[in-house]
């Protein structure tokens, strides 16, 4: 692991604007206190959102989520190329295993504007279970990947075997993490302040900030004692509070119980059962509550593995399938660029490469029209849990004769219901006069290993391909602004 400019393993993802300049980390965390309207975090719970939906406006000028995050890409890459003494050009980056295609698409876009060549988009399950796996493919296994992070849940079902890392099946929770944990307390201590003084301090923002910095440090106490003190001042007044192990687990329950059940879903999906599950690996500086590991325990008895960091398995397995992706470039190529002893490090029992299943975390289907019932549905074309890359190809009639155009609506989600799945794009081709209803018309899905969509439609030899656009934050002609206006910040 790389350390940043301040010397520090791990970069808090919090942005904080000072005019021209812009700081990530630790020191724009310290200073949300002090200056909390010129703070961004958790800017990942909201990649993929329309501006309209999600935007931070500073010194007249508005930032979508994707310029927020390549901010923070853009720090730890000028830091890195600080550390190492040359360019950085190529980088895998990870997400949550329950991001859909907006989401994804939004992180590359992220990824392009703070200069990098994006080389794939991989799960954090995926890189935490390539962390672990390196040196374990002697052994079939399979693994239950459990990764609660500051801001998102994902749970990830692999199979270990051979040479092979297969993902078996993937759930979570995208608007699930230790931020939930924390606001448990912070509301905690707002209540108490609000009965002794008759004033709520979360309608103040330096005050809500300054209770969110106590409530993170007496929850990290809370993983090692019994009990820690929160004092708050606002307005004058002031609160304390000793908040117990027991109390805070009692006022948490709720979001073990969301755990719980995403845990069991994933079981469910998979057809397994407890008892298939070899090993737990616990990824996510939120693993490291009891009452997290109480749960697990209470899951499976299954033995959890301590010897992997929670915090830096997935940064780890990022840059391990960085490795591999180059090893791939070599194959196909022919010309090797790494050394002899890199590549043996990731060569399998059987002499060949390590190879990494990943799987769709969402269905991607299509809207059609129910001639029986007289209404639209989802049919299904890539359906959740496919191994990718993944290509799917199926013939559907035209809905009534002498249709001008086919148009194939493109949709994501679970539901046969199309206003419970999210519309992705369209994809439409012009149809020859006077066709009969029920003309065949052949519709194609390709879903890439970095999970983005092409559909391409083929009616009475007329063909359209469209790689699926993403309504995200940025429309692809303000891709070249939103750079020009990163550049000129200063990122510290």
């Amino acid at each position: 692991i790389v350390p940043n400019a301040e010397s520090e393993r791990i970069t808090p993802s919090v942005i904080l604007f000072d005019g021209s300049t812009v700081i990530v980390g630790t020191t724009a965390k310290n200073n949300a206190v002090a200056e909390p309207e010129k703070i961004v975090d958790f800017v990942k719970r909201e990649m993929g959102k329309p501006k309209e939906q999600f935007h931070r406006e500073f010194a007249g000028k508005v930032y979508s989520a994707e310029e927020c995050s390549a901010l923070i890409l853009k720090k730890l890459k000028l830091d890195a190329e600080k550390y190492l003494k040359q360019p950085i050009t190529d980088a895998v980056i990870t997400v949550p295993a329950y991001f859909n295609d907006a989401e994804r698409t939004a992180t590359i876009t992220a990824g392009q504007l703070a200069g990098f060549n994006v080389l794939q988009i991989i799960n954090e399950p995926t890189a935490a279970a390539l962390a672990y796996g390196l040196d374990k493919l002697n052994e079939d296994q399979t693994v239950f990947v459990f990764d609660l992070g500051g801001g998102t849940f994902d749970v990830t079902i692999m199979r270990i075997q051979g040479q092979h890392i297969n993902m078996i099946a993937t759930n979570g929770d995208h608007r699930l993490g230790g931020k939930d944990w924390d606001d448990t307390i912070v509301n905690h201590m707002a209540e108490e302040f609000d009965r002794q003084h008759g004033e709520n301090p979360l309608l103040d923002l330096q005050s809500y900030q300054d209770l969110h910095t106590r409530a993170l440090s007496a929850k990290i106490q809370l993983s090692s004692r019994m009990q820690s003190a929160v004092v708050h001042h606002h307005n004058g007044k002031s609160v304390k509070l000793e908040i117990t192990r027991n109390e805070f687990e009692r006022r948490s329950q709720h979001l073990v119980e969301k755990c719980k059940t995403i845990c069991e879903m994933v079981m469910q999906e998979a057809n397994m059962t407890w008892d298939d599950i070899d090993k737990i690996l616990l990824v996510g500086g939120m693993t490291r509550m009891p009452m997290v590991r109480t749960l697990v325990s209470q899951l499976t008895k299954a033995p959890v593995i301590d010897d992997v960091n929670p915090d830096e398995a997935v940064a780890k397995g990022a840059s391990i399938q960085a490795i591999l992706s180059l090893l791939e470039e070599e194959k196909v190529s022919g010309e090797q660029v790494l050394p002899t002893d890199t590549r043996d490090q990731f060569v399998g029992r059987e002499g060949g490469l390590i190879q990494v299943t990943n799987i769709t975390s969402h269905t991607l289907g299509v809207v059609l029209w129910d001639e029986v019932h007289l209404e639209e549905y989802v049919f299904p074309m890539i359906r959740k849990m496919t191994a990718i890359p993944a290509r799917a190809r199926n013939s559907f009639g035209t809905a009534m004769s002498n249709m001008q155009r086919a148009v194939v609506r493109v949709v994501e989600g679970e539901s046969t219901l199309p206003g419970e799945c999210t519309p992705l794009g369209i994809c439409d081709v012009e149809l020859p006069a006077f066709l009969p209803k029920g003309s065949p018309v052949e519709l194609t899905y390709e879903y890439n290993a970095n999970q983005v969509l092409e559909v391409s439609v083929e009616a009475s030899g007329n063909r359209a391909k469209v790689s699926i656009e993403r309504n995200t934050g940025l429309a692809p002609n303000e891709v070249a602004q939103a750079a020009a206006n990163l550049g000129s910040l200063r990122v510290a």
